[in-house]
């Protein structure tokens, strides 16, 4: 109903335009008179056209509307199930992926375990090569063009030799070289390729290997054991001198002795040393010194308050007189300035000690300069030391450690002489400063005991 209503005024306006259209177009025209049943009618059968091509239209658009949502329901099912096969797609893609990166991190790997086993074994080979040289084995002219498993066989068989040589003992004209490097002729008894035995006119013992497969005779003490032991005589003990080389020479450890240590340490422990020698003697001196300041100081003290007491003040001006120490000299001056009143008594008291004070405190602050300048050149020596390390590695590299000796001895005996100076002067340094000032202590009671005796019993 509200569809048909619409439609009666559409149709109203498009008589009314019509109407005033014809009105603008012809003037003066007369307007016929209008049958209302005939437009009623007209106006009916219009609206059911219209309404039936509406319904036409309604019924077409809801069966395309049909079609279209079962179409696109079919294309998203389609595409649901493309999607679903790309996604099966994609894992299976990443799993060979994943497959793959770990084949080719196994081959990788495979690779570099094969490459090192190559190296391993070529080193293997070289290393071999140079024991056998020291055995004076020589290879084959065509080993190199062999194959590593052949050049391997080759190798164990010469390596069954050798233990099998090992295993012997055998005697053998050669030359060997005595303790004092004379080179004689004689028998040289083997145990297999660790240890030797010398024997010749001249000189017999157990031999060590003296480099470039020589050998020399380590103690001659043995003579007779060695030459029970080429006699095939039964001994109780057996010297022996093993080694596992004989190309690299074998020295005796040297006893250390003060001056190699300090020479090991170079320029600067001698410097070192010298300062501490210095230290030593300065210390003695000191010490003697304020020995000689301190000695009977009490005995001194009783004698003149002993002669004080009997009003004797002669005999205890001699008394004070006829010694030599410090405490001597400042009780003299109080004594001879004993009748003055006591503030100067004390003035005097104070600038005796004061003059005093240079003999108790003499070579006391070279010492302790030395203590604190001792350690500080050790640290100078451990930097030198350290440079010429490594001025020595980036030269040389790291393949000797005889090299790198030198350095590191520098760098590390020049601090331990540092020290071994630094502590000990450190040390008796302030003992010996107490003393000092105890001595002065001493001194000052010494002098107001004087004065306190002289003004109760005198004044």
């Amino acid at each position: 109903m509200k569809h048909k209503h619409i439609f009666f005024i559409l149709l109203l306006l498009l008589n009314i335009e019509t109407v005033f259209s014809q009105t603008e177009n012809t003037e003066q025209t007369e307007i016929p008179p209008v049958d209302n049943q005939k437009v009623e009618e007209d106006i009916q059968n219009a609206y059911k056209k219209e309404y039936a091509f509406l319904t036409t239209q309604v019924k077409n658009l809801q069966t395309r509307i049909s079609e279209y949502k079962s179409q696109a329901k079919k294309e998203e099912s389609d595409i649901n199930r493309e999607i679903s096969r790309m996604e099966n797609l994609l894992l299976s893609l990443e799993q060979q992926s994943n497959q793959l990166e770990d084949d080719i991190f196994s081959m990788q790997r495979n690779s570099e375990s094969a490459t090192d086993n190559n190296e391993l074994i070529n080193a293997t080979i070289t290393q071999a090569q140079s024991t056998l040289s020291e055995y004076k084995l020589k290879l084959p002219e065509t080993f190199e063009e062999q194959t590593e498993i052949e050049q391997i066989t080759h190798l164990v068989d010469f390596a069954k030799g050798i233990l099998s040589n090992s295993s012997k003992t055998t005697k053998q004209q050669g030359s060997f070289f005595l303790q004092d490097g004379t080179e004689v002729q004689g028998q040289i008894l083997k145990v297999g390729n660790i240890a030797s035995y010398g024997i010749s006119p001249k000189g017999s013992g157990v031999l060590a290997p003296a480099g470039e497969n020589n050998f020399k005779i380590w103690n001659s003490k043995d003579n007779d054991s060695v030459k029970n032991i080429l006699n095939s005589n039964t001994l109780d003990s057996l010297p022996i001198f093993l080694y596992e080389s004989s190309l690299k020479p074998i020295e005796e450890k040297q006893s250390k002795t003060i001056k190699g240590v300090v020479d090991s340490g170079g320029i600067i422990a001698w410097i070192i040393f010298v300062l501490g020698v210095i230290a030593a003697l300065l210390i003695i001196m000191r010490f003697w010194f304020l020995k000689k300041a301190s000695s009977s100081t009490e005995k001194i003290l009783n004698k003149i308050v002993n002669h004080i007491e009997n009003e004797d003040m002669s005999a205890a001006i001699k008394v004070a007189k006829s010694k030599k120490s410090s405490s001597s000299r400042v009780l003299y001056a109080v004594l001879r300035n004993i009748t003055r009143d006591r503030e100067h008594i004390e003035d005097i008291v104070s600038e005796s000690i004061l003059h005093e004070s240079g003999q108790l405190n003499r070579f006391g602050s070279l010492i302790m300069v030395i203590a604190t300048v001792s350690p500080l050149l050790g640290l100078l020596g451990t930097v030198t030391g350290m440079i010429s390390t490594f001025d020595i590695i980036t030269e040389f590299g790291t393949g000797d450690p005889k090299l790198l000796s030198s350095g590191i001895s520098i760098a590390l005996i020049t601090t331990e002489i540092g020290l071994a100076v630094a502590i000990p002067a450190l040390l008796f340094g302030n003992v010996l400063s107490g003393w000092a000032e105890r001595i002065k202590d001493d001194m000052e009671k010494a002098s107001l005991r004087v004065i306190n005796v002289y003004k109760k019993i005198i004044g």
